[in-house]
């Protein structure tokens, strides 16, 4: 749930302090990247929650954690800065977000209490929120479609007139 107000209140921000050239789209990987370098961040600042989703047969918990933080910096930092790859970056952001979903699944199915985290329901109200976050990744990265001209049509240029010299 702290995704989805950090995801808001920063694609919020982007929209009324960003460019106002960039459209919908625009706004929306701004603000998705601005959520996950502030999820990446809290990676490192608050391990512990982190730890809980996983379950206690993975090697390395503690590093996981660190990585998938280094990570999620990794692909806000990308999705702020690469025009050029804008679509296979917002392809890696929903391919990592679909990677952590059994993280999600697990805390659900296995009612794990995770600090400072509502549990019951609010666990798996997670679950349909993170096909949002991927849909938001994808759709946000997508290209903005140009409107096509009919077959055959070509622009046609209306010669300047001819002046006579006097």
């Amino acid at each position: 749930m702290q995704f989805v107000a950090i995801l808001s209140a920063s694609t919020a921000f982007a929209w009324f302090f960003g460019r106002r050239t960039g459209g919908w789209r625009d706004h929306a990987r701004r603000g998705l990247a601005g959520a996950m370098i502030v999820a990446g961040i809290s990676h490192f600042a608050r391990v512990e929650p982190f730890v809980q989703h996983l379950p206690d047969w993975i090697p390395a918990r503690e590093a996981l954690v660190y990585l998938t933080g280094a990570i999620e910096i990794a692909l806000g930092v990308a999705l702020f800065r690469s025009t050029r790859h804008r679509a296979t970056v917002g392809r890696w952001v929903a391919a990592y977000l679909v990677a952590v979903l059994p993280a999600n699944i697990y805390v659900a199915v296995a009612d794990v209490d995770v600090t400072g985290q509502p549990g019951g329901f609010q666990a798996w109200l997670r679950l349909p929120l993170q096909v949002l976050f991927i849909a938001w990744a994808l759709a946000s990265t997508t290209p903005t479609p140009t409107p096509a001209r009919p077959h055959g049509s070509t622009v046609h240029m209306s010669p300047q007139p001819n002046r006579v010299a006097s």
